[in-house]
């Protein structure tokens, strides 16, 4: 039988906690992807929140794992630590004048700890962007679920103040 990996089982129970944000309506999903590269055998699950359907800001939450911790979970190593997976969030807004100010709101609450990477987004068919990525530098593991889930809640929280 079928034993979902620690990747799986946090993907559904955060994918779950989206979707209630969505029914309650503090939330709208826009897009979802779930991709498997078998050249590499790692996994991406990455889901779309905005608050509005036609706003051009939204989050992306993004869980990553890689074969080192697909290894690590089928080989019962003894190196628990690498089981679970990496969590980016991204902010993105249509560019304009408000940009710095966003930039230091999202970092003010988010922790000047954090890694954050700044990108600007130039395209032909559509107007300029602009996105923050933070990055969590480390592994999530299903243990830190609640903390996981808590973090669904800035996001939401965050994307009200862009607003």
């Amino acid at each position: 039988m079928f034993d979902p990996t620690a990747f799986d089982n946090m993907k559904v129970i955060f994918e779950g906690a989206v979707y209630d944000l969505d029914l309650s309506g503090e939330a709208i999903v826009t897009q979802r992807h779930d991709y498997i590269d078998l050249a590499t055998m790692s996994r991406l699950y990455s889901i779309r929140l905005t608050l509005d359907e036609n706003s051009s800001t939204y989050a992306d939450i993004r869980l990553e794992a890689t074969i080192e911790q697909l290894a690590a979970e089928l080989l019962n190593q003894a190196n628990q630590f690498r089981i679970g997976a990496f969590v980016k969030v991204l902010f993105t807004w249509k560019q304009e004048e408000k940009s710095a100010s966003y930039k230091k709101l999202i970092t003010s609450l988010w922790g000047e700890e954090r890694s954050y990477e700044y990108r600007t987004i130039f395209s032909s068919h559509e107007d300029p962007k602009e996105e923050i990525i933070i990055d969590f530098q480390r592994i999530v593991t299903e243990d830190m679920m609640d903390d996981l889930l808590e973090m669904l809640h800035h996001v939401v929280k965050t994307l009200q103040k862009l607003y």
